[in-house]
Parts: C-alpha cells; sequence; structure tokens
C-alpha cells in the first residue's frame, strides 16, 4: 500500500487550545505509526502564524519531504495584507493549501473576511480546509453549503467532518456539492464508513489533528471492512490528490 498520509497535523503553541507541539512531537509520531507524509498548519492561535509558516518550511527540509504545509492566518486584516502571507506561503514556501478557522479565529464562513479566504485560494489554486464540529454555530458544516456552490470550481476539505457533533450535516453537504471533501479525524467509526459508502474514497481522508490521536484514528479505519483500493484512497491518495501533492 502507499504511503499514509497525515492530512491534518498542527505545529507550534494555541493560546486558543492551550497547545504546543515541538517537531519532535510530529516526526516522532509520524515514525511510531510509520505515516509517510503529514500535511502540518500552525494552530489558530499562534501567537505568530507568520514565524510557524517558515518553522513547517524548515521542518519540511529538515525532514526530507516528509512533511509539507498548509497556511494558517487570521483573515481579520487587510486583504492585502492576508494575501501577500498567503502568496508567500503557497509560491515561495511550496505550501498546499488554506486553513478557515471557523472556532479559532472567530470566523463566520459566510462573512466577507472568510470569503476573503476563498478567493485568496482559488485565486493560488490551492484547495480551503474549513475547521467544523466543535464552535457552533459558525462551525456547522451546513454554513459551508454557500460558499461551496458559489466557488464550485474549487476543493472545500471539512476539517473533522463535524466531529461526530453535526456529522450528518457535513454528509448532507456533501451530497449535494461534490466539490467537499471529508477529512474524518474525531469522527465515529461508523459514520468513516457511512461517508465512504456514499461519498466514495476519492472524497473521504485520513486525519488525526494531534499526535496523540494517531492510534485511535487508525484503529477506526481498521475496524472498517474496505478493500485495500478503498483503504489506499482514504489513507492517502485522496489527500494526495486534492493537495496536489507528487
Amino acid at each position: 500500500m502507499p504511503s499514509v498520509v497525515d492530512s491534518h497535523v498542527h505545529l507550534g503553541t494555541c493560546r486558543v487550545f492551550g497547545r504546543d507541539l515541538k517537531d519532535e512531537d510530529v516526526l516522532g509520531s509520524m515514525d511510531l505509526h510509520d505515516v509517510g507524509l503529514s500535511i502540518v498548519q500552525p494552530y489558530p492561535g499562534a501567537p505568530d502564524a507568520t514565524a510557524v509558516h517558515d518553522s513547517i518550511a524548515a521542518l519540511r527540509e529538515r525532514s526530507g519531504g516528509r512533511v509539507v504545509g498548509l497556511a494558517s492566518f487570521n483573515p481579520h486584516r487587510d486583504e492585502a495584507e492576508y494575501f501577500a502571507e498567503i502568496e508567500r506561503c503557497v509560491t515561495r514556501l511550496g505550501f498546499v493549501g488554506v486553513k478557515l478557522h471557523t472556532i479559532g479565529h472567530a470566523l463566520d464562513p459566510t462573512s466577507r473576511d472568510a470569503t476573503t479566504v476563498f478567493t485568496t485560494a482559488r485565486d493560488l489554486g490551492v484547495p480551503v480546509m474549513v475547521h467544523t464540529g466543535p464552535g457552533l454555530p459558525f462551525s456547522d458544516p451546513a454554513l459551508l453549503l454557500g460558499p461551496a456552490r458559489t466557488f464550485s470550481d474549487m476543493t472545500i476539505v471539512l476539517a473533522h467532518a463535524g466531529h461526530g457533533i453535526v456529522t450528518g450535516n457535513a454528509l448532507a453537504v456533501a451530497d449535494v456539492c461534490e466539490n467537499i471533501v471529508l477529512e474524518t479525524s474525531w469522527c465515529r467509526p461508523g459514520d468513516i464508513g457511512v461517508m465512504v459508502e456514499r461519498l466514495g474514497a476519492d472524497r473521504v481522508m485520513f486525519g488525526t489533528d494531534s499526535p496523540n490521536n494517531v492510534a485511535t484514528e487508525f484503529a477506526k479505519y481498521g475496524s472498517l471492512d474496505l478493500d485495500e483500493k478503498t483503504r489506499a484512497a482514504v489513507l492517502g491518495g485522496t489527500a494526495r490528490r486534492v493537495f496536489r501533492i507528487d
């Protein structure tokens, strides 16, 4: 089977969730669980997201390419400033996507500032990952129905696919918007099975959110009766395609 891609990993300090993850936490977990590639982003509460972006780029070099970056920058600022940092991440640092963090950035996904995230990502040719689950009402996947239709020419990844809290809404939106892909960290195993059955393996991707959650997320997929082609897609192939990772 091709190497596993963890599509949702954080690095650095977070003042919102009280977390602090070091390079060694990320790489050590990858080694322990045989993860081939991690897509790494700053926490939304990073004191200096720009510095974390630089740290992710450095970790990519240090790890021999086992890490790629996903930009996460608070959009409640001047649009030109926001675009400049995301453009730097994508064009200079080789990042593969942008995060819209509904709870960590207090961001309604239908708002003007959220639209800046979507338009910036579309202009730069990368997908947007959106936090869903805890943090209602902004984190309700149902709110992505409008943006997914407005930006139908780009891929939107629903991080946590509703987190088991509003996973039904994540599935409902994905049912009617083919540009939505579900990342499954913190979801129930049975719900993941339903996602794969209803949407297909090419619209479901493995993610963990935290190094101490990797074993649990693997166990969920291990409990499902998936054929090898499907398993290879959800554990890596879908993420490689969506984020255009060679």
